[in-house]
């Protein structure tokens, strides 16, 4: 289980690091919108990941992994409406 834990969690530093890459050619404009709103969104999934990995509660654990996936949803959707617009 902790070698899937590292792997994933290798997975989602390395996401985080293409987001704030390809946000670095958003509109200038956009650093205070979807700029920001992006790369917080990016990082959240790993933080409440990490944060959730650390608790002991399974009902607590298990709230983080849910806080991480609506990120990764939020980030979903943000990247495609940065594509289409």
């Amino acid at each position: 289980m902790k070698q899937f834990h590292e792997k994933l969690k290798s997975k989602m530093d390395e996401f985080v690091h293409l987001i704030y890459k390809i946000t670095k050619n958003f509109p200038k404009e956009e650093l205070y919108g979807v700029t920001s709103q992006l790369r917080r969104a990016a990082l959240s999934i790993i933080l409440n990941y990490i944060e959730g990995y650390a608790r002991v509660k399974d009902k607590v654990h298990k709230n983080f992994l849910e806080i991480s996936y609506g990120s990764l949803k939020e980030v979903k959707y943000l990247l495609h409406f940065s594509l289409t617009e």
